[in-house]
């Protein structure tokens, strides 16, 4: 069952039972010290990218230029993968272990990324502005051999926000809002949130709010539903927090870091918190939960100092 709104696109490179390398969305529950954060919508010359330091929580700002913020982030081989906000979609490739700026490289015929993953080989992206899910094949040096393989629409515009991929399964998953009836419309009149299986082309969970972060564990799959405020699995919600819920890091056993961005809200009666770029007056906090599988809600670390929107989180050991 295909969701109302959109078309499916070409197969393409889009075959079962690929291998996924380290950082393709699966996680093991090792424990974890440091974790790299990204922030996106930032004003200019203000840092996009912190390290935080679980065991101190200690908060560094890495000094690296990403135009107005960034987006998705993963692991690739020896790497890490961080999506600029920047008129024409480019990536930075940090070196995983010193996460020093290697080089910087375009993404040709993606617009708007807002989440990566290692893939097949390649890097499976969200490309945002064209509500596709794109592969490239990456030598080391520069992505190319642009794939497209799931076409949500046109291809012409972001009428379904398609903005998270991830392993899991050993399938490639994306996640959408739904569609809006226009480009001009706000995402608060998306209906119909979603996950899908590229690989499968089924419907794996719908009639969700605003869905990010897609995050494999355990064999389990969860995910924010961010204008309901939840962190959740594909069966039940496990924790409600203070803003709109974005960014999931694992921290090992059944721990997990889950972040918040400040949102807005129109009627606070409805509990409802919408996209930061949506009307209303502000609601939430930018911060990062401790949050068990179990329900419970432990430390909160506030980023209020650094930024409002947090995006994505990944695991640095």
């Amino acid at each position: 069952r295909q969701p109302t709104g959109f078309h499916p696109g070409a197969d393409t490179n889009a075959a079962k039972g690929v291998a996924m390398l380290d950082g393709g969305g699966a996680h093991a529950g090792r424990g974890v010290v440091r974790v790299l954060i990204s922030l996106c919508n930032v004003g200019h010359g203000a840092p996009s990218l912190l390290v935080l330091d679980t065991a101190s929580r200690t908060i560094t700002p890495l000094a690296i230029s990403s135009g107005c913020g960034a987006t998705g982030l993963c692991v690739l081989g020896e790497e890490i993968v961080v999506a600029y906000q920047r008129q024409e979609a480019c990536v930075g490739m940090l070196d995983a272990r010193t996460l020093r700026l290697r080089f910087e490289a375009p993404l040709a015929g993606a617009r708007d990324v807002h989440s990566v993953t290692a893939w097949n080989g390649g890097l499976a992206v969200a490309s945002t502005g064209t509500d596709e899910v794109l592969w490239y094949r990456y030598d080391g040096t520069a992505f190319t051999d642009r794939t497209v393989l799931w076409s949500g629409g046109t291809g012409e515009g972001d009428l379904l926000h398609v903005n998270a991929v991830a392993v899991h399964d050993g399938t490639l998953l994306c996640c959408a809002f739904g569609p809006r009836r226009s480009q001009s419309d706000l995402w608060s009149d998306a209906r119909g949130g979603f996950v899908y299986d590229v690989v499968n082309r089924r419907v794996v969970l719908d009639d969700l709010g605003h869905p990010h972060t897609l995050i494999s564990l355990g064999g389990e799959l969860y995910l924010c539903e961010s204008s309901r405020r939840l962190f959740r699995s594909i069966d039940r919600s496990i924790a409600a927090l203070n803003g709109y819920t974005r960014g999931v890091a694992p921290l090992g056993g059944a721990r997990l870091l889950v972040g918040t961005s400040v949102g807005r809200v129109t009627s606070r009666s409805t509990g409802r918190i919408l996209n930061p770029a949506d009307r209303g007056l502000d609601a939430g906090t930018c911060a990062l939960h401790e949050v068990g599988l179990d329900g419970s809600v432990g430390e909160t670390i506030s980023l209020s100092g650094y930024g409002r929107e947090i995006y994505d989180i990944v695991p640095l050991s």
